[in-house]
C-alpha cells in the first residue's frame, strides 16, 4: 500500500486513475492481483508446484484447463476424438436441424484397420426402403407394447436438467418412440409432454422406495399405472460403471430432486451396487414376477455383461421358475454416464457388440430367444450403427448421448460438475434457459427419424425386406491387415440344447397356466 493512503482512499481514487491513465491503472491492478494470488499460492501447503513456483504454476494450470477444449476444436482429428468423434457429432447436429448430413469426397476411415466393422451389401438391393416395423414386446401381458427400433436410453432427472427431460419427452411424443426415465424415478417433466416412458428401477428404487431404500410395492403400483408408462426396466448394472450404483453429485441435488427420489440433500447420492430384494437369479425372477403383476406391463432387465457364466445362471433360472423378462437390455462397456470412477469406466464389462452376440447365443441355446427380446445400448448413434447392432442380434437399440447431442450437448465433459454450458446436464437455472423444449424436442424427433431413415436405406442396400432378416453373416470384421471375416464365423450361432427340451416344455406349460406366475 502507498504510504499515507488507506485502502478506502485507494478505492475512492481508482475511477479517477482509470480516467487519467487507464492502461497504466489496469496494468497495475493486474500486477497487484497476480501478486496477491502468487503470495497465496506461495504460502499454501497443498500443492508443491504452486508453493515453489507460484506464477509459473498459475500459467501451467490455466493451460492444463484449456487443453481439452483447445484439442477438441483446434487439434483433434475429426475421427479420433473421444468419447464421440466430431464427425458423428456433426451428423447428429445436422440431422437434428433437418440439414444436409451427407459427406463429401469419400470415407476418412481406414477401412482395413484391424477391428473395423463393415457390412455386406447386396448386388441386388431393394428398389425402395420403408420405415421398419416395430417390435411387439410382452405379447402375453395385459398391456403389450410396440417398440420403435431406436429410442432414448436411460438418463435420469437429476443427471439431466428440467428442460432437457422436457425436450427428450416432447421428442418421444412427436416421434413415436420411448423415453427411458433412468433410475432417478418419474418426474413431472417426464409426464407433461405425453411421450411413452420406460420406467427404470435401479438398485435404489427411486420413485418406488421406502425411507430405508427398500421396494415399496404400493407406491410402485400407483405410479406404474400411469398410462404414459409402457414398460418397466429393472436395472442390474450400467455399462459405464458396472458393479457400482449410480452417482448423483450433491451439487446437482435440488429440493425437487430430493423429494422425487426421497433422499436428503447435502451429500452425493450413490445407489447401492446391487438390489437388496434378492440374492440370486431365482430371486431376481420372483421380483420380475412381482413387478409384472403389480404393473400389468412388460418388464425387462438391463445389465452390462461381466462373466459370461451369468447368462447361464439367469437362463437356468428362467427355465426353472417359469418366469422370464419380456426383454433384456444389453449395455456395452462403452456406454455413457454422468459421473463414474475412472477404473469402472475403463476396465469393466464387455463391449456392446460382443455382449449382444453372447446374450443371443445363450437365449438360443436355452430355447428362449423367441420369448425374450434384446435391446442394444452403447454408442449406437447412426442408422448404420443401428443396422450393425440389429445384425449382431438385437431387436432394437437405445441411445442416451446421441439424443443429448441432438438437443444441444457439445460434449464439454462437465456432466459431473453442474456446469454444463449448453444447459443439458445441469440444474443451474441460468444455464438451463439455453435449452428450449418446444425447439429442442423437435430436434430430438428429427434426429430419431434420420437414424431410422438411414437404417432403412442400409437395410435396402443389403437386399433385406425386414430387420429380422439381418444376421451376423451381414457383418464383416477386419481381424488383421487384409484379412476380413464374417461375424458369423468369428461368433457362430449357438444350437438349442436337446437336453433342455423337457424343461422348455414345462416352461411353456407354466407360462400358459392361468394360476401360475408366468413371465411377462
Amino acid at each position: 500500500m502507498v504510504p499515507g493512503i488507506s485502502f478506502i482512499e485507494l478505492i475512492f481514487w481508482l475511477p479517477y486513475a482509470l480516467v487519467q491513465n487507464p492502461v497504466l491503472t489496469l496494468l497495475g491492478l493486474f500486477v497487484l492481483v497476480a501478486a496477491l494470488m502468487a503470495l497465496k499460492d506461495f504460502l499454501q501447503r497443498e500443492n508443491p508446484i504452486k508453493r515453489n513456483f507460484p506464477l509459473v504454476a498459475m500459467g501451467r494450470y490455466a493451460l492444463s484447463n484449456m487443453g481439452a477444449p483447445m484439442r477438441q476444436y483446434l487439434f483433434a482429428n475429426d475421427r479420433d476424438e473421444r468419447p464421440i468423434p466430431r464427425y458423428i457429432r456433426r451428423w447428429i447436429e445436422a440431422s437434428a436441424h433437418n440439414e444436409d448430413a451427407t459427406v463429401p469426397f469419400g470415407t476418412q476411415l481406414d477401412l482395413d484397420r484391424p477391428g473395423s466393422v463393415l457390412m455386406r451389401h447386396s448386388a441386388f438391393p431393394r428398389m425402395q426402403y420403408e420405415e421398419p416395423p416395430r417390435v411387439r414386446v410382452g405379447a402375453d401381458t395385459p398391456n403389450p407394447y410396440e417398440v420403435a427400433r431406436f429410442n432414448v436410453s436411460a438418463m435420469s432427472f437429476g443427471s439431466l436438467g428440467r428442460n432437457a427431460v422436457l425436450s427428450l419427452n416432447k421428442g418421444a411424443a412427436a416421434g413415436g418412440y420411448y423415453h427411458n426415465t433412468g433410475e432417478g424415478g418419474i418426474s413431472p417433466y417426464h409426464i407433461q409432454p405425453g411421450g411413452d416412458l420406460v420406467w427404470q428401477l435401479g438398485t435404489a428404487k427411486f420413485g418406488a422406495r421406502r425411507k430405508d431404500g427398500s421396494f415399496d410395492p404400493e407406491l410402485f403400483k400407483s405410479r406404474a399405472s400411469h398410462p404414459n408408462v409402457k414398460m418397466i426396466e429393472v436395472k442390474l448394472s450400467q455399462g459405464a460403471k458396472p458393479g457400482k450404483g449410480g452417482i448423483l453429485p450433491k451439487e446437482k441435488i435440488t429440493a425437487e430432486i430430493a423429494e422425487i427420489r426421497n433422499v436428503e440433500r447435502g451429500h452425493d447420492v450413490i445407489s447401492p451396487p446391487r438390489h437388496q430384494e434378492w440374492e440370486d437369479a431365482e430371486g431376481m425372477c420372483r421380483f420380475i414376477a412381482q413387478v409384472q403383476e403389480l404393473s400389468g406391463k412388460p418388464v425387462g432387465v438391463k445389465f452390462c455383461l461381466g462373466h459370461p457364466s451369468f447368462l447361464d445362471e439367469i437362463c437356468q433360472a428362467f427355465i426353472k421358475t417359469g418366469i422370464y423378462p419380456a426383454y433384456i437390455a444389453v449395455d456395452g462397456a462403452e456406454g455413457g454416464t454422468g459421473a463414474a470412477p475412472l477404473a469402472h469406466t475403463d476396465l469393466l464389462g464387455y463391449p456392446m457388440l460382443d455382449a449382444v452376440m453372447l446374450t443371443e447365443n445363450k437365449l438360443i441355446e436355452y430355447g428362449l430367444r423367441d420369448r425374450i427380446k434384446i435391446c442394444a445400448s452403447g454408442k449406437v448413434f447412426t442408422g448404420g450403427l443401428l443396422a450393425v447392432a440389429l445384425a449382431a442380434g438385437a431387436d432394437w437399440a437405445a441411445s442416451a448421448r446421441g439424443f443429448m447431442l441432438s438437443i444441444g450437448c457439445i460434449q464439454a465433459l462437465h456432466c459431473n460438475t453442474n456446469f454444463c454450458p449448453s444447459g443439458v446436464a445441469t440444474h443451474n437455472k441460468w444455464l438451463q434457459r439455453g435449452v428450449v423444449p418446444d425447439v429442442q424436442g423437435d430436434h430430438a424427433a428429427h434426429y430419431q427419424h434420420a437414424v431410422i431413415k438411414e437404417f432403412a436405406m442400409i437395410l435396402a442396400a443389403c437386399g433385406k425386406d425386414h430387420p429380422d432378416e439381418l444376421t451376423r453373416d451381414d457383418i464383416m470384421k477386419v481381424v488383421d491387415w487384409h484379412r476380413i471375416r464374417p461375424m458369423s464365423e468369428l461368433v457362430p450361432y449357438a444350437e438349442e440344447r436337446e437336453d433342455l427340451a423337457e424343461l422348455r416344455e414345462r416352461l411353456a406349460a407354466k407360462a400358459a397356466s392361468p394360476t401360475a406366475p408366468a413371465g411377462p
